[in-house]
Order: C-alpha cells, then sequence, then structure tokens
C-alpha cells in the first residue's frame, strides 16, 4: 500500500501568504521569474467562494505543496489555475488537484443543469503540466503572451487624436460608463463573456484599487471612446484591460493610452509594466504592442475539457 504523503483541505485566510510563497516558487521555476504579489491573492480570495471553488494541498509536515482555483466566469464557463510546488512534483499532487477541479464542474453542471467548460491555464513550456491535462482529456483552444516592457527612460508623450482627452477613473461617477465601454469593446473577444455589472464593479471596491492606474479616453463630447485599465503592484504597473470602442477605432487611441500608462508608471517610480495578450486576436492587439516597445516574455496556453449535462446519468441519492 502507499503511504498518502499530502492532504486537501480548503484554506483559512491566513494561508494567504503561504500560497502567494508557493505561486511565486512555481512562477520562478516555470516562468522564469514570480508573478504574484500578496494583495493578488486576497483581491481573488475576496471573490472566490473558498468554501467550495479554492483548494490547498500540505504535506506531512504541514507544508503547502499544491493550490488551485475555479471561478464560475459565466452560466457555462468555468475557469481554473493550479500549481504544484517545484520539489512536490511527480508525488500525484497535480492528480489530486485536477480530479478536485472536475469534481466540481461536475457538481456545478448537475446543480445547474446546464453543461460546462471548464478551462484551465498553465505554461506552455510546462510539460508536465501539459501530460497531465492532456492525459484527463484536456485540450489546448488558445495561447497567450505575457508581453512587458522597461522604462529606463521618460517615455515619449501620448499623441492624442486631436480634441481627445485622458483621464483618471472617479469612483462614484465612471463605472457605468466604463463597464459600457468594455462591455462594447470586448464583444468580438474570443470566449467572452459579459459579467453582470455587479460583479465588474466589485473591482472598483476592493482595498487595493487606484482609480489613477485606470485611465479613460474622451472624444471633444466627454463620451468614453477607450480605456486602459491596470493596477500597481510592488514589481510593476499590470496592464488588465486595452480596449478602444468600435466608432473609435483606427485614430491611433489605443497606443495614445499604452502612452499615457508608460508615462504615469515612469512618473510614479515603476519602470516595468506588463500585461497579456491573446496571440489570435483579431484586433491586432500583439502588434500595437509590439508598436509601443513592447517584447515577448513568456506564453500561457488555455486548456478545455467539456462536462455535458446528460439528465438521464445523474443518480440521485
Amino acid at each position: 500500500m502507499t503511504k498518502t504523503t499530502f492532504r486537501i483541505r480548503r484554506p483559512f485566510m491566513d494561508d494567504a501568504q503561504a500560497v502567494c510563497d508557493l505561486v511565486a516558487a512555481c512562477d520562478t521555476e516555470d516562468l522564469g521569474a514570480p508573478d504574484i504579489v500578496l494583495d493578488d491573492v486576497l483581491d481573488m480570495w475576496s471573490r472566490f467562494d473558498l468554501e467550495n471553488n479554492v483548494w490547498v494541498v500540505e504535506d506531512t509536515d504541514s507544508v503547502l505543496i499544491g493550490y488551485a482555483f475555479l471561478e464560475e466566469d459565466s452560466e457555462e464557463k468555468l475557469f481554473s489555475c493550479g500549481c504544484v510546488l517545484p520539489t512536490a512534483r511527480g508525488r500525484g499532487v497535480g492528480s489530486a488537484l485536477v480530479a478536485a477541479l472536475e469534481a466540481r464542474a461536475a457538481a456545478l453542471r448537475n446543480e445547474s443543469g446546464v453543461s460546462k467548460r471548464l478551462q484551465s491555464m498553465i505554461p506552455t513550456l510546462c510539460e508536465d503540466a501539459v501530460r497531465l491535462l492532456e492525459a484527463q482529456g484536456f485540450a489546448p483552444v488558445r495561447y497567450f503572451k505575457r508581453m512587458g516592457i522597461r522604462l529606463d527612460a521618460e517615455p515619449a508623450a501620448a499623441a492624442l487624436p486631436e480634441g481627445f482627452a485622458i483621464e483618471p477613473f472617479v469612483k462614484g461617477r465612471d463605472e457605468q460608463a466604463v463597464y459600457d465601454a468594455y462591455v462594447e469593446s470586448f464583444a468580438d473577444h474570443w470566449d467572452f463573456a459579459v459579467p453582470p455589472f455587479e460583479k465588474w464593479v466589485e473591482k472598483t471596491q476592493l482595498p487595493t484599487f487606484d482609480g489613477r492606474w485606470w485611465l479613460i479616453a474622451r472624444d471633444p463630447k466627454g463620451v468614453v471612446a477607450g480605456f486602459a485599465l491596470g493596477r500597481m503592484r510592488e514589481d510593476l504597473l499590470f496592464i488588465e484591460q486595452v480596449g478602444v470602442r468600435r466608432p473609435f477605432r483606427g485614430r491611433g487611441l489605443a497606443l495614445a493610452l499604452l502612452q499615457c500608462v508608460f508615462e504615469t508608471s515612469y512618473r510614479a517610480g515603476q519602470q516595468l509594466v506588463s500585461l497579456g495578450v491573446d496571440a489570435a486576436n483579431p484586433s491586432g492587439a500583439y502588434r500595437l504592442y509590439e508598436k509601443a516597445g513592447m517584447k515577448p516574455d513568456h506564453e500561457i496556453s488555455i486548456y478545455e475539457k467539456s462536462f455535458p449535462f446528460r439528465p438521464n446519468e445523474i443518480s440521485y441519492h
């Protein structure tokens, strides 16, 4: 009989720093550098169902060696991510986490009566993760590039179209207008699901939110034409989304928003700016970021597995 050398449990808030350290160790092994800070974990956990959608794995010495979460993106799409401490790989921890994710996906399918798609994000070059997911019936569906720039000198001033202006987001005034622009801008992006306004606006209510890093482009009439939504971390300014509404595209507004982000970050003393981009984005975003001076760093793969709803296969006890 094989002795169990780890156990899966639900996390406690006191685990947040250990989870951050675990993910940072995995990032260093798989990506070359950490890509997480404690505030990232705390922000995510404030939105997650910790009791049902988050797992940690600890060894016999109570050291965390594995972590995974599942997020209910839409009625039919589930997004997940997991990692295993490099020194603990090959012991079945990853398989146990994938099994937990699949069991939760199946339970959500059965509870809702709606078929589910479970997506999982892994580093493209992490061969053990690729083998694990493919062995469980997952298949790659999309690839994303992480791009970045180091601002060693003051960047050039943003070249705005005539009559346009860029300004910081103001809480209590801009939520609905930016949400509407976000939904319109991303409507033609791969696998985009419109979030309810109430859920989307939660990110502006987090303790770490700072409107200085959400920049809004307005046309001469004051209409929101585009946006660049970022968050300042200890190690870099991360741009979560850049979008321009369709009527305003082709005028250089996205590039101007990026240039303004660079200026703002540089003046705040942060030289590193980073973002993620869909490698197959039809809007040409990858080329735009290259034009702005950003360089590719690493690639992330999105794998997916379907959990179709078949009422006759569900047993009730």
